[in-house]
C-alpha cells in the first residue's frame, strides 16, 4: 500500500514530537498457590504495581494523556488552516471590492450618453469601457445593493475616468443634463435660396436633399391649393434647437411654421379679408395676399413708422388698378441683391417685375416679421400713391402727386440719398 503523505508536509508545517512509548500491560497474575517460577523477565516492584497509587501509576496516566492530546492537535491544525486561508480569501476579496467601488482619485471629464431602453448592464458594460468605472459587473452587484435603477436616457455631464461608483449612481440617479441647444437666427426679408443657403452653412451635417423636400413637403393652412412655394412663411426669428435635432431638415422647418402659425393667428391674419374689406377698392384680400402685401412693406420700409404708409400705398394703388412698381420685387425676380437696376433688369418678363405687371406679385417675395404683417393688416389712413427715400436714415416722403414724387426723387438723388 502506498505511503499516505503527512498533511503536516502538505502544508509547510512542523510535525510535533512523537509521544514515548506505551509500557506494556503486567501480566496477569497467577491464582494457583504452588506457582513459584515466571517465565517473563523479573519486574520491579513499579512495574508490578497494578493498585494505580505509586509513580509509576502516575506515569501511565500521563503517557494516556499525551499520546491522546498529540493526536487532537494535529487535526485541530488541519481544521483552522483551510478556514484561515478562507478568511484570507475574503479579506482580500473585500479589499479587492473596495478597491473597484473606490478606485481612487477621479481623471478627466467623460462625455457619456444612456440610450433609450439601455439596461443597467448595458450602462455598466459602457461605464466600464470609457474607464468611468473600473468593473462592469462590481457596478451592477454595487446598483443591487443602493438601488437608484432604472437611469434614463439622455446626456449626462459630470462623469470622470475612475470614478467611485457612489459618484457615479448619484449622477445616473439625478438624471441627464439639460440638451445643448443651438441657437440659428433667420433675419426678416430673406428669400427662400438664402434661407436654404444660411440653414447649410449654419448645419453642415443637413442633407440638401433632405431640406428641399421639407420645403416641398411642408403646407401651412394659408399656403393655397397645389403650392408648394413656402416663400413669406419661414418666419424669420432665433431659433434655438436641441443637440439631438441639429442637421434635422425637416423638424427646423417644421419648428418655423410653429413660430410662424402662432404670429400669424396673433395678428389676425388668417381674417384678413373681413378686416380688410374695402381697402383695396372692391378687390377682396385674401390671408395669403395679406401675406404678399406684408413682403413688399418688409422689402421697402426702413423705418417701424413708415410701415403702415406703405402698405396704404400698396392698397390705394390696387384700388386704382395701377402697377405697384416696387423695385424690391424686380430683384427677387431676377434672384439678385443689388442696389441699382439697370434698364435690362427692369425690362425681365417675370410675374413678380411689379414695374411691369399690374397686381400684388404671386406670391410673398421673402418672409416678412411681425411687424411688416402688422402693417399690412392696419395700413395708416391716407391717400397716397408714391414714396421716395428722403435721407440715408431710411424716412420716406409720401405724396399722391406724379410732379411732387419726381421732384422728390431728383431731390434725393442730389443730395447722394441714393
Amino acid at each position: 500500500m502506498p505511503e499516505q503523505p503527512d498533511p503536516f508536509e502538505l502544508f509547510g508545517l512542523e510535525a510535533a514530537p512523537p509521544p514515548p512509548p506505551l509500557l506494556p500491560p503486567p501480566p496477569a497474575q497467577s491464582t494457583s498457590p504452588r506457582s513459584t517460577e515466571v517465565d517473563a523477565e523479573p519486574m520491579d516492584d513499579a512495574s508490578m504495581s497494578g493498585d494505580g497509587d505509586g509513580d509509576d501509576g502516575d506515569a501511565g496516566d500521563y503517557v494516556s494523556v499525551r499520546g491522546g492530546g498529540g493526536r487532537g492537535g494535529r487535526w485541530a491544525l488541519l481544521i483552522g488552516v483551510p478556514l484561515l486561508v478562507v478568511a484570507l480569501l475574503i479579506g482580500a476579496a473585500g479589499f479587492w471590492v473596495q478597491g473597484k467601488i473606490n478606485p481612487g482619485s477621479p481623471g478627466e471629464d467623460v462625455a457619456f450618453t444612456v440610450p433609450k431602453g439601455a439596461t443597467t448592464s448595458q450602462i455598466a458594460t459602457a461605464l466600464a469601457e470609457k474607464k468611468v468605472i473600473s468593473s462592469a459587473s462590481v457596478f451592477e452587484w454595487y446598483v443591487k445593493w443602493q438601488g437608484g435603477d432604472p437611469f434614463q436616457a439622455g446626456d449626462y455631464e459630470g462623469l470622470r475616468v475612475n470614478s467611485s461608483m457612489g459618484d457615479v449612481v448619484d449622477i445616473l440617479k439625478a438624471g441627464p443634463a439639460p440638451p445643448k441647444t443651438v441657437f440659428f437666427l433667420v433675419r426678416e426679408g430673406l428669400w427662400v435660396s438664402e434661407f436654404k443657403k444660411l440653414a447649410l452653412e449654419k448645419f453642415p451635417t443637413m442633407d440638401p436633399a433632405a431640406l428641399d423636400a421639407a420645403l416641398a413637403n411642408t403646407h401651412p393652412s394659408l399656403q393655397p391649393a397645389g403650392s408648394g412655394n413656402l416663400e413669406g412663411f419661414l418666419y424669420p426669428a432665433t431659433y434655438e434647437i436641441a443637440q439631438q435635432d441639429v442637421g434635422n431638415a425637416q423638424k427646423l422647418v417644421d419648428q418655423m411654421m410653429v413660430s410662424f402659425d402662432r404670429v400669424s393667428q396673433s395678428e389676425g391674419l388668417p381674417g384678413a379679408t373681413a378686416k380688410l374689406k374695402g381697402v383695396a377698392g372692391t378687390k377682396a384680400i385674401s390671408p395669403y395676399e395679406a401675406l404678399i402685401v406684408a413682403s413688399l412693406v418688409e422689402s421697402e420700409a426702413k423705418i417701424d413708422d413708415d410701415r403702415a404708409k406703405i402698405a396704404r400705398v400698396i392698397y390705394n394703388r390696387l384700388a386704382r388698378g395701377d402697377s405697384l412698381g416696387i423695385d424690391a420685387s424686380v430683384l427677387y425676380a431676377i434672384q439678385k441683391r443689388k442696389t441699382t437696376l439697370t434698364d435690362s433688369d427692369l425690362k425681365t418678363d417675370s410675374p413678380y417685375n411689379t414695374r411691369l405687371k399690374k397686381g400684388l406679385p404671386p406670391a410673398p417675395i421673402n418672409s416678412p416679421g411681425q411687424k411688416s404683417i402688422n402693417a399690412a393688416l392696419n395700413p395708416a389712413p391716407g391717400d397716397w400713391l408714391f414714396y421716395v427715400l428722403t435721407n440715408k436714415d431710411g424716412h420716406h416722403y409720401f405724396t399722391n402727386n406724379q410732379t411732387d414724387f419726381n421732384k422728390a426723387v431728383a431731390d434725393a438723388k442730389a443730395r447722394g440719398v441714393f
